[in-house]
């Protein structure tokens, strides 16, 4: 008898959903529910979780090879929250652990090729047969570089040398070694400090007579306690003076750990604020259920500019104030400067932040902080909801109806749905914040399963901007075919005058939306996908915004061999083009994913605009939200309406968010703002609410097409993705997987399966997409039906619980 743990395998596939019986050695007789461990797993290493600890018969079990972590890393909240992801998200358990690890994953594995000990290299040489001539080459490679990893084989013999490789190893030829060691290394650095108290300092100092530049390094120890490697340089201490002080007993050089922080500026403490009337009543509430340490939920419906970050800060103040830790949450990672900056000021170190333009070291790091309680403040955007905290008081959701909240790759979990399910288990607050809340979000504020927390006036009292709805179909008769439209210019020019600054939204990125041939019509369009190819002017290229596939713009059509090829629609590229020749001298900032694809590019591009170094931002959805610029006061919106166009019942909703969000940035400080909104279609009733930034009128007209539609908040809607390589495959499995949901539900009542039709964008990466929908008002019953049916664990089958889209 001995003990077994029973650890589920870190991998992502499908077909493996269970734990693994390992031997637990005398070793590693600490480890319980929770612990991260290296196990062997076939011919390779990988990372395990340990699920269960039992006795029993060991006999035939292989050892655990190591730990990961000095403390469990798992708490019994992160594991049943991961529990209910795979229940509710029908994943694996393990896709769902594994959100709960900075890069999904505590090791990096590497595999070296080597030659079989037992061969006779020269014989098999020798005898490997002309067809094999490339497994010959990477043979003799191997037989005189030693053992050699996958990726510098790849580099010198192209992508083909991985199925040769694998040739090779059917024929026992070569030998394939895996290794796996710590993905993330805490960072080190040597400091110097003293070895004696301060009482002795005086002998010491007498010992170091006539010693001057030991005498120096050792009064610069006693009045800083120690040194780093720039402290030495700056007073002149020699490798040999340090040495000397060390043989002598005096100082010694000590390893402490560098935590890697973009975020550690100082920041100034800002003066006591006075809350309005009405954000102490939010806080109020909200600190009456912090103190019953009882899970309740609060939807803090404040217009734009009404303060909501303030009631969030004094929130996590008296969560901190009891010893609880906090997560805040923000929708993209253009919006965390500014809130980390305001709760830094009031927080300081105390503050850690999460998001995916990190380092790989600084998440790591972050992560490290958390898990050993060193900070209890953590923001970021969705994954920062996963963050390893021991016992959370408070979560905040920012900008609660962003669809970003949303993972678009398994486990599709949505953010709020992980909040709400976490706070539960930890008897914590969830407070969610927005000018424009989702549809359901409302809701369920008005049926009471959140408090409804508003907040209508601004903090100064400044009014909402003026909002001027432009019918692009007007300005086409009138002959005017600028992207600016009449009065768009007339505000800007108005802007200009008085040395203030406008945002300027366009909801595309690139130079052109596409690129015709004006001679047969032929559209420049991804190979890899079913979508065309969008041209960006900065290095002259075409680029797909889905596999990211580029290319360079032809000279002539690959179709017709004309050279009369065209430009259509308008990118920010293009529209900064158009700017630059209307006001020449005018200082613009574009802000979209292609100027922001460096770490704290958002981040610099906010501030220097804040700053007043530009008098206009330009970009897409990223500058619509979030911004406090007290001289914006005016806020052009191009193509207003271009979600409407989309195949999917919240387009809506979209175009109303967007809308609102974008003209809430005028007008924030005592200057009154402008918007004016440029649309083809502006008697649509989310373009005329959202030009008036009337939530409750577009709530009303919304949730009646949705209660007669049965979409969300009355349904609940699974959207299966059926893949193949083979488009004809794809529909015959989409034909079949429709067959077997409809006669494994047909008895449940009030079950709609839709489809199955190929998706609105057919092929994405040389994968050709159908898609179903399944339509019902509850779905635990459908989850348990579809668990049985095993279709969840089918790979070419992606499914979304409660997508956010339909494409």
């Amino acid at each position: 008898m001995g003990r077994i743990a029973e650890v589920l395998i870190n991998i992502a596939a499908k077909g493996i959903n269970k734990p693994f019986s390992y031997l637990l050695p005398d070793e590693f007789g600490f480890l319980s529910v929770g612990w991260r461990v290296l196990v062997p797993f076939g011919p390779r290493q990988l990372e395990g979780f340990v699920m269960n600890v039992t006795a029993g018969d060991t006999s035939g079990l292989k050892p655990i090879f190591d730990v990961l972590d000095s403390s469990v890393w798992f708490n019994d909240n992160m594991l049943k929250t991961a529990e209910w992801i795979s229940d509710y998200y029908l994943c694996t358990l393990a896709e769902a652990m594994r959100l709960f690890i900075p890069g999904k994953s505590g090791i990096k594995a590497q595999t070296h090729y080597r030659i079989h000990e037992a061969v006779d290299a020269p014989q098999v040489i020798a005898h490997l047969s002309a067809k094999a001539d490339f497994q010959r080459q990477l043979f003799e490679y191997l037989k005189g570089n030693g053992p050699t990893n996958i990726t510098v084989l790849k580099k010198k013999f192209g992508p083909h040398s991985l199925p040769a490789l694998q040739q090779l190893l059917r024929k026992k030829l070569i030998v394939a070694d895996y290794t796996a060691t710590a993905r993330l290394r805490a960072k080190y650095k040597s400091v110097v400090e003293l070895a004696i108290s301060p009482d002795a300092a005086a002998i010491a100092a007498a010992r170091l007579s006539g010693k001057p530049a030991q005498l120096r390094l050792f009064f610069a120890l006693l009045a800083k306690g120690s040194l780093e490697h720039s402290d030495l340089a700056q007073i002149k201490a020699s490798r040999a003076t340090v040495k000397a002080l060390v043989q002598a007993g005096i100082a010694v050089i000590r390893q402490v750990q560098v935590i890697r922080n973009t975020y550690n500026e100082k920041q100034s403490v800002p003066a006591n604020i006075t809350l309005t009337a009405e954000q102490q009543q939010a806080v109020a509430k909200i600190s009456s259920a912090i103190k019953s340490q009882r899970f309740h939920s609060f939807l803090l419906h404040g217009i734009t500019g009404s303060g909501k970050t303030q009631v969030y800060i004094e929130a996590v103040a008296l969560v901190r104030q009891n010893n609880r830790q906090a997560i805040v949450l923000v929708p993209e990672i253009a919006l965390t400067s500014q809130i980390v900056f305001r709760f830094r000021s009031r927080f300081g170190d105390d503050v850690v932040v999460i998001h995916s333009k990190l380092s790989a070291g600084e998440r790591a790091d972050a992560w490290q902080r958390l898990h050993y309680q060193q900070a209890g403040i953590v923001i970021g955007a969705r994954s920062a909801i996963f963050a390893p905290l021991f016992d959370i008081g408070i979560i905040i959701i920012d900008e609660e109806h962003e669809f970003t909240y949303k993972q678009e790759e398994t486990p599709r979990y949505h953010t709020l749905a992980v909040a709400m399910t976490r706070a539960r288990m930890a008897d914590a607050i969830v407070v969610m914040g927005s000018a424009t809340p989702s549809v359901e979000t409302y809701y369920n504020a008005l049926q009471h399963k959140h408090t409804l927390l508003p907040m209508i006036n601004r903090i100064n009292h400044s009014a909402l901007p003026q909002v001027q709805v432009v019918d692009m179909r007007e300005e086409l008769r009138a002959g005017r075919r600028s992207v600016l439209s009449a009065p768009l210019k007339e505000l800007l020019n108005e802007t200009f005058s008085r040395q203030e600054q406008a945002i300027i939204l366009l909801n595309r990125r690139g130079y052109s939306t596409f690129v015709l041939c004006r001679e047969c019509g032929h559209v420049m369009r991804c190979p890899h996908c079913s979508t065309s190819l969008v041209y960006h002017a900065a290095g002259n290229y075409l680029r797909c915004h889905y596999c990211q596939w580029t290319e360079q713009v032809p000279d002539v059509c690959p179709a017709c061999r004309s050279r009369y090829i065209r430009y259509f629609g308008t990118g920010t590229q293009k529209l900064e083009e158009e700017f630059r020749q209307q006001w020449p001298y005018i200082r613009m900032i574009r802000m979209d994913q292609d100027t922001t694809g460096k770490k704290m590019s958002h981040h610099k591009i906010l501030a220097a605009f804040a700053k007043g170094s530009y008098d206009v931002l330009l970009g897409t959805q990223m500058v619509a939200k979030g911004h406090d610029i007290d001289n914006v006061t005016a806020v052009g919106i191009i193509s207003a309406d271009t979600a409407l166009n989309l195949p999917d019942f919240r387009a809506a909703e979209q175009t109303f968010d967007l809308l609102t969000q974008a003209a809430g940035r005028a007008g924030r400080g005592i200057k009154p703002g402008r918007v004016v909104v440029q649309t083809y279609n502006p008697d649509h009733y989310a373009v005329q609410t959202g030009a008036m930034q009337d939530y409750l009128s577009f709530y009303k007209t919304e949730i009646s097409y949705r209660h007669d539609l049965g979409y969300p908040p009355f349904g609940q809607l699974i959207k299966f993705t059926i893949v193949s390589s083979d488009e004809n495959i794809s529909c015959r499995q989409a034909a079949l997987t429709a067959e077997e949901l409809r006669s494994g539900l047909d008895d449940l009542p009030n079950i709609e399966i839709i489809g199955p039709f190929k998706a609105p964008i057919a092929k994405i990466n040389d994968m050709y997409r159908m898609q179903l929908l399944i339509k019902s008002p509850g779905m635990d019953i459908v989850k348990t039906r579809l668990n049985h049916m095993d279709i969840v664990s089918r790979s070419n089958i992606i499914i979304d619980v409660d997508p956010v889209n339909v494409m």
